[in-house]
């Protein structure tokens, strides 16, 4: 049996790669807090209507050819992490990694986002 924070972290998966917006607002009004926080380092997203519209506009981009992920998700009590690769049309890719936390409710309220591989620390 799953637990809440694997529950959530799985239907906010399937929300990413949603492309009907109706469909997707429904997986995202069951994982992600009202309120919820998406932080990358170039800002913050803040409310689940915000986080729809990101990835609505990420879904729209004529260059993106579809998100995938790139290991297990980790999820332990109210966290979580796991890595993504956004692979793009002109055969290059992104890759993520995410990690946050649900709340009492279940809901992912924090998600914290790095693009780009981390380098090896003798680099």
């Amino acid at each position: 049996m799953s637990s809440p924070v694997e529950i959530a972290v799985q239907a906010y998966i399937r929300a990413s790669g949603e492309r009907d917006p109706a469909a997707r607002a429904k997986l995202l009004e069951a994982c992600f807090a009202e309120d919820g926080r998406f932080v990358t380092r170039s800002g913050v997203i803040t409310g689940r209507a915000g986080v729809n519209a990101m990835i609505g506009r990420g879904l729209a981009d004529p260059a993106m050819l579809g998100f995938r992920l790139a290991s297990v998700i980790d999820a332990a009590g109210t966290t979580f992490r796991y890595r993504s690769i956004v692979d793009r049309r002109d055969g290059t890719n992104i890759e993520f990694f995410d990690a946050g936390e649900i709340g009492a409710d279940g809901k992912i309220t924090t998600m914290l986002v790095f693009a780009g591989p981390l380098a090896n620390a003798d680099q």
